[in-house]
């Protein structure tokens, strides 16, 4: 049970920052940096994904 508080309470987080950074101005520094590592975040995802479907193709 600790741990789907832990992972509830890091989505929450996560979901109530990416609205603070999204209400900021596009040429903001910050807004920048998060929007490169999501981009780098959803590669990764991507490439995970991959790796497990070829996996469970074998």
């Amino acid at each position: 049970m600790k741990a789907k508080g832990l992972a509830i309470t890091l989505g929450i987080g996560a979901a109530a920052g990416a609205v603070a950074i999204m209400m900021m101005p596009k040429n903001n520094p910050a807004r920048k940096l998060a929007a490169e590592t999501a981009d780098k975040v959803e590669h990764a995802a991507w490439k995970m994904s991959d790796r497990i479907s070829q996996k469970l193709d074998m």
